[in-house]
């Protein structure tokens, strides 16, 4: 029969469902892996034979949201094809319909059709909710935290797994009293943190149905700190064996995997091939140990620029890109309007328009294709070799949602730079692009963007790494102090309420961790210089690897920022190698001090509070959210997603930060991969997008440029994004910066509010607050 091959060997279809959950995919990637494992034992080794085990591994799984079809079109189109289900984590309780969807149907369905369910968090409270099992508030709400789990009954779910495993708990609700129809098959024994102290836990973390095939576990068996998680699915799989009893090979049909989650996301990425539309003229400039070469080179060079662009690694730790959007081509988009618009900047608050689109598409796939048109021919030159470089502000998250976000904000902002300045440690680069062929789709790509001959490119070089050289030698004076009066908009009253507010709806089990904000603002004297002497100050103050300083023309504005951490780096070979660096947990570092005397008695203060940090409980906690949620994001694209460096310290002028090195490899473009893993999970909290709905409630503000993400799209594959904080934007003679933290049912409100503080006096060392 079509679709059956003895020799492969049974294993079965999966149906998940998910609760829009930010672990869900997480899930998907151990049911594939086991998949995955389970064909290639049948298919050897060869390349032909791995795409075959991959194919059949990726036939096997169906995704589907909660609430995208009706019970009767899962039932009669999906349900059929399909050998077991599983029911993901989720926000909200079992009792209300819009927060479970069509899972309850799925239960339900159950008695009558004998589909195994698998219910993991809030589909383990759905099982217990549906045959007569009160799931309520705990006593002792715990999220992010690994609790010993003591294995009651071993002969099914948990067959092989040592009672006394770890494994991790995200889950405010559970199940307080069992009905006569479910069985426990696991607890969880020991203590966890709760209200500043240790306290016993034996929530029930494991049940089954006594005659159904039905199991439900509270933990997170997907999460990287949890144990065992491959094998309670194994576990799982065995026992649909049992419950199905057919053993001929079947895979799920393309028409129902096309109903996917991941089918209708690979529809709206497809790709056409397009040949470089550049080359590059590169020419390389030794530094022979000068120190600070980017401010040099921004000082004496782009003095008189009206519109710099300078991305600014200040810990000279790594790259520097200095360039101008003055008569280059800009591309903004607003979600309100859903509509792009290409601009060239003719003089300070003048430009022309070169292109205007309203898109009936997310504007993340028609930048997809836009880079695509503009990639380089390969050559040999730093990370990046001219390209895209701007913003996305937070709001992007609601482009193609159908919120249709602020009137007049501008979402999206990136600028093709086709000539410029970057500084290595070691080196400076002079690079200049040159048009090879005309672009029939983008016919404004051809007025603005590259020079029209090779003679003409190597003309810039040579006459700016002229300039660059003179720059070498220019010193850079110390800037002025900056005192500017910064007053909160929510007060410290306001901010503690929303706090208190927030942790009700994580103990009601809307949200696990939710990141607050507030937004402080300040007068500063208008125009690009005082800007820059502010910029010059903060670099000075609190230099960090993804600096940047971008002044728009048009509208007389500016990005101040000294963000330490990385959000998405890319690198393109046969594949798209992707890392991530997500911060979670923060400690005030004071200054080094200038006496040598006093610099033991400092330096022990210093290991101290990083030792602190590291072993907090709460900061743990925080960190290891938003690592899983970065995995789930990096698993909606990636074959292979990997935690190269677990929590821990990085250490910045200002603050300690504890941080995690998530990497993966994928088939998506640069684009893809960014708005795959947008907004950035650090700034929202988990899951997203029940959380990122709590924010907007209690902040009840635009974030704007804070919290999205600021970096480039080099012409050669590469990327690398930073998450927006840290940062000062200025407009209209008006400073605004934005600073926040996490909250968890652990947060101590008062706490909360001085890492606000911390955070602020990290970015504007020289402000003054209320």
């Amino acid at each position: 029969m079509p679709g059956t091959n003895e020799a492969w060997g049974w294993h079965p279809r999966t149906l998940v469902v998910d609760n829009y959950d930010s672990y869900t995919y997480n899930l998907v990637a151990l049911l594939t892996d086991a998949a995955r494992a389970h064909y290639s034992s049948f298919g050897g080794s060869g390349e032909a034979s791995i795409e075959e085990t991959e194919r059949r591994a990726q036939e096997h799984i169906i995704v589907i949201r909660n609430d995208e079809y009706s019970w009767e079109t899962v039932r009669d189109s999906i349900l059929p094809h399909v050998d077991n289900v599983v029911i993901s984590p989720g926000p909200g309780t079992p009792a209300r319909r819009e927060d479970v969807g069509v899972g309850r149907d799925i239960i339900a369905h159950t008695q009558r059709d004998g589909h195994p369910v698998l219910g993991v968090c809030l589909g383990h409270q759905m099982i217990a909710h549906e045959y007569g099992a009160k799931v309520d508030q705990s006593v002792v709400p715990v999220h992010g935290q690994t609790s010993s789990i003591d294995v009651l009954d071993d002969s099914c779910l948990f067959h092989g797994i040592p009672s006394g495993f770890c494994a991790v708990r995200y889950h405010s609700l559970t199940v307080t009293r069992m009905s006569s129809s479910l069985r426990v098959l696991a607890r969880a024994a020991g203590t966890v943190e709760h209200a500043g102290r240790m306290v016993a836990s034996t929530d029930i973390m494991g049940i089954r149905h006594n005659t159904l095939p039905l199991w439900g576990v509270q933990f997170h068996p997907e999460s990287v700190c949890s144990e065992h998680g491959a094998r309670l699915l194994a576990n799982f799989a065995q026992l649909t064996r049992m419950a199905v009893g057919r053993l001929h090979v079947l895979r799920i049909p393309p028409h129902v995997q096309s109903m996917s989650v991941q089918a209708r996301d690979q529809r709206v990425w497809e790709r056409t091939p397009t040949e470089p539309r550049f080359s590059l003229v590169a020419r390389r400039v030794e530094l022979h140990g000068v120190v600070d070469a980017g401010a040099r080179v921004f000082a004496h060079v782009h003095s008189s620029d009206w519109a710099p662009v300078w991305l600014d690694g200040s810990d000279n730790s790594g790259m520097s890109v200095l360039a101008s959007s003055a008569h280059a081509a800009t591309v903004r988009y607003s979600v309100h309007s859903q509509q792009v618009r290409v601009v060239r900047a003719t003089g300070p608050g003048t430009e022309d328009t070169l292109y205007v689109q309203t898109l009936s598409e997310p504007f993340w796939t028609w930048m997809q294709r836009t880079v695509d048109a503009t990639r380089c021919v390969d050559s040999v030159g730093p990370a990046f070799r001219c390209g895209w470089i701007g913003h996305f502000a937070y709001e992007m998250k609601d482009d193609g949602s159908g919120d249709r976000g602020s009137e007049s904000a501008v979402d999206a902002q990136l600028t093709f730079v086709d000539r410029c300045v970057v500084v290595e440690p070691d080196c400076a680069w002079v690079l200049a692009l040159v048009r090879r062929a005309v672009d029939v789709e983008h016919e404004w790509l051809n007025q603005a963007c590259g020079f029209a001959s090779t003679a003409e490119a190597e003309a810039w070089v040579h006459g700016q790494t002229q300039r660059v050289r003179e720059a070498l030698d220019v010193d850079v004076p110390d800037p002025e102090p900056l005192h500017v009066q910064m007053r909160p908009l929510m007060d410290r009253a306001t901010y503690l309420d929303a706090i208190r507010t927030a942790q009700q709806l994580i103990a009601q089990g809307e949200s696990y961790e939710i990141c607050l904000t507030n937004e402080f603002q300040g007068l500063i004297a208008p125009g690009q210089m005082s800007a820059r002497q502010a910029y010059l100050r903060m670099r000075q103050n609190n230099p960090a690897p993804f600096g940047a300083f971008i002044w728009d023309s048009s509208n007389q504005s500016g990005i101040l920022s000294c963000s330490p951490e990385r959000f998405q780096r890319t690198r393109v070979d046969s594949e798209t190698e992707i890392e991530m660096k997500p911060i979670k947990g923060t400690s005030r570092r004071e200054p080094r001090p200038f006496l040598s005397n006093e610099y033991d008695e400092w330096r022990e203060e210093d290991e101290r509070r990083k030792q602190e940090l590291l072993s907090s409980v709460k900061e743990r906690a925080e960190n290891l959210m938003i690592v899983d949620l970065i995995r789930h994001d990096l698993n909606t694209i990636s074959h292979s997603v990997r935690v190269e460096r677990l929590m821990h310290i990085e250490s910045f002028a200002r603050v300690h930060q504890m941080v995690t090195t998530v990497r993966a490899r994928s088939c998506a473009g640069v684009v893809e991969c960014l708005a795959h893993c947008f907004p950035p999970g650090s700034m929202t909290g988990a899951p997203k997008t029940r959380t990122t709905q709590i924010i907007s409630q209690l902040e009840n503000r635009r974030r704007g440029v804070y919290s999205g993400v600021l970096g480039y799209f080099s012409t050669h594959g590469r990327s690398d994004w930073a998450v927006v904080i840290r940062t000062a934007v200025v407009a209209d003679g008006r400073m605004s910066v934005g600073t926040g933290g996490a909250l968890t049912i652990l947060s101590e409100p008062k706490a909360e509010w001085a890492e606000v503080e911390t955070k602020l006096h990290a970015t504007m060392a020289d402000s003054v607050s209320p």
